[in-house]
């Protein structure tokens, strides 16, 4: 009975790893620039630290083919291949890769290319690709970056089974950050599986006794010694197992597996009453829990060896119940995952932001769905399965937004046509008076005129409009004069009117260089103007031309890329159908675990029901006279 209830979860938790995590899982990526001089890179990077990365990766491409960032070239290739790993596309980050790490390319630019590409084969579990990459790293990374360097390849020994390497690495480093516990207590659970189990324990003794001073290190000390209480428990030392398990808080995230791991110590000090009291509490906890389920089987079996069968029988009888009715849950929750609600429900607790790889999940839904799996939420595969399913709904919403731009592209295309449509008529208009050289004929015009003064020194024809105004005013009078001529004495009128009219003459010829000047100038300029009138026309011709042409090569283009996102769009359905398959597939099988154990807890409680009512049928048998 002993070894049926406790042996899988010694086994679970001796190989329960807190999960690793690069310093970087919770912010962005960090890019060191001491002078940004492109705008187009500083627009790239305005998206990227709002974790923005779709954007980033779509303005960044955009500046390099059209060459705008000729100084942020290497960081700017670092910055893209980056984010193409964050969405999983490993060629185009190798390529961009390939010529960052050749010895072109500063130092500085190299090292983090192979500390990214370290990152992310470990993240894939490409653990020796891993390997190979961090120890091209020349020197040392800068800031904090170094010390995430030496952590995760603490890490890559680990998942390698290289855990003496790993062991001497942790020493040597002697950091003490969260990570670094993390890693340290990794590596001391391996070694207890893979049997060095002193030496393991050693390394969870010192995790047992660390200073806590968050949440994080108080989980961290008390995975430590549950960890090592139920590695006591596994070689019969429960005097060990009980002086560590009595260290794990009540109330903490593993107090329930602490509870029952007290009880299995105090079994094997045979001291059954003891052991009744943690795993009576554990009866009066969450169901849901897999220490509480298995409790209920362990009161009856205590009662059992204290020799008090009619109350093992009654808790026995209320197991089987529980265990029916868990059963029957689980089988509604399966079923309820299965008609897809579930994967949405997980993503809209989640932040809205895009972090590619860092992406976690960070809340999981508060659901008996996510009771029943926080295991498995909590898991690397799940993780990654989910991140990819999360990846694929981004870019089907930037996907549905370029259908909605190519309807937008369409509107403008339109706008012009129309704006061209009612344009055109003044415009072939304009075309029509050039090709009939109606300007050039009267630029001709002005020439002769011009030509015709100069050669008969015609001064009138040099006047400006003022004294124009004043010579027809002049002409004016004389005829009042002459009329008056034959009634009155108009000599003095006369005179006065030769006067003026020589001063106004005078005027003129004393203007008459600079007039002649300025004419040349005006004539000049207007052949200037003719001349760019005649460019600008051979352009509107040529444009009259093309229009038509250009119009329906936008339209063609657009009707395109409309093509190609409605078939992106179909093939990103699919793949995130298929996704969302695999997603349920992995908590459909994770609950299917839990009902083939429930119903193995659920068979050997309605065994042991039929045992003691046997046992108690041959009693009354043997009592009969």
């Amino acid at each position: 009975m002993r070894l049926l209830l406790s042996a899988a979860l010694i086994i679970a938790l001796t190989g329960m790893f807190v999960p690793v995590q690069s310093s970087h899982a919770a912010i962005a990526e960090k890019v060191t620039l001491k002078k940004l001089r492109d705008l187009d890179f500083g627009h790239s990077l305005y998206y990227f630290f709002q974790r923005e990365y779709l954007p980033a990766i779509i303005n960044l491409t955009v500046a390099q083919e059209k060459k705008t960032i000729p100084h942020h070239a290497h960081d700017s290739e670092l910055l893209l291949a980056g984010m193409y790993l964050a969405f999983g596309m490993h060629r185009q980050a190798g390529e961009l890769f390939d010529r960052l790490i050749t010895d072109d390319v500063p130092a500085r630019v190299r090292n983090r290319a192979w500390f990214y590409l370290a990152k992310i084969r470990y993240q894939r579990e490409h653990y020796q690709g891993a390997d190979q990459a961090i120890q091209k790293i020349d020197g040392q990374l800068p800031g904090d970056m170094e010390r995430e360097r030496q952590l995760l390849l603490a890490n890559v020994l680990l998942a390698q089974q290289r855990y003496a390497d790993a062991n001497k690495h942790l020493t040597e480093i002697n950091d003490t950050s969260v990570w670094s516990t993390y890693a340290r207590y990794n590596l001391a659970v391996s070694m207890v599986k893979q049997g060095n189990a002193e030496q393991g324990r050693e390394l969870l003794q010192k995790l047992s006794e660390i200073k806590a001073v968050d949440k994080e290190t108080h989980a961290i000390r008390d995975q430590a010694n549950v960890a090592l209480g139920y590695s006591y428990i596994q070689e019969q030392r429960p005097e060990e197992a009980l002086t560590q398990l009595r260290k794990v808080r009540l109330q903490g995230h593993l107090s329930n597996k602490a509870l029952l791991g007290l009880g299995w110590a105090y079994d094997q000090q045979k001291d059954y009453t003891r052991a009744l009291a943690p795993w009576l509490e554990l009866n009066k906890r969450n169901v849901l829990d897999s220490a509480v389920q298995e409790s209920l089987l362990a009161v009856p079996y205590a009662l059992s060896k204290l020799g008090k069968d009619q109350r093992a029988l009654e808790y026995y009888k209320n197991a089987i119940e529980i265990y029916a009715k868990e059963i029957q849950r689980l089988e509604e929750t399966i079923i309820n995952i299965s008609s897809g609600n579930f994967i949405d429900e997980i993503l809209s607790k989640q932040s809205s932001n895009e972090m590619g790889w860092f992406w976690e999940m960070e809340n999981a839904p508060d659901s008996a769905e996510s009771h029943y799996l926080l295991g498995l939420l909590a898991s690397h595969a799940f993780q990654e399965s989910l991140k990819n399913y999360r990846d694929l709904n981004i870019l089907r919403k930037n996907l549905q937004e370029w259908t909605h731009n190519t309807a937008v592209f369409d509107t403008i295309l339109e706008t012009r046509r129309l704006a061209y449509a009612e344009r055109l008529p003044a415009l072939q208009k304009n075309i029509e008076r050039i090709n009939n050289n109606e300007l050039q004929a009267k630029r001709d015009q002005y020439d002769s005129e011009i030509k015709r003064i100069f050669l008969t020194d015609d001064l009138l024809a040099m006047a400006n409009n003022e004294e124009k105004e004043q010579l027809q005013t002049l002409a004016r009078v004389k005829e009042r004069m002459q009329g008056l001529s034959a009634h009155r004495n108009v000599d003095a009128a006369e005179e006065k009117h030769r006067l003026l009219l020589g001063v106004i003459k005078w005027d003129i010829a004393s203007q008459y260089g600079p007039r002649s000047w300025a004419l040349k100038s005006q004539l000049g300029q207007l052949d200037e103007a003719l001349k760019q009138n005649s460019q600008r026309s051979a352009k509107l011709m040529l444009a009259e031309k093309q229009a038509p042409q250009r119009f329906e090569g936008y339209g063609e283009r657009i009707d395109n890329s409309r093509q190609r996102i409605v078939t992106l769009l179909q093939l990103t359905d699919q793949a995130q159908q298929d996704q969302q398959r695999l997603l349920e597939m992995l908590a459909i099988d994770k609950l299917r675990e839990q009902q083939r154990r429930i119903d193995s807890y659920l068979t050997h409680a309605q065994f042991s029901v039929a045992q003691i009512q046997d046992k108690a049928s041959h009693s009354d048998e043997v009592s009969k006279p």
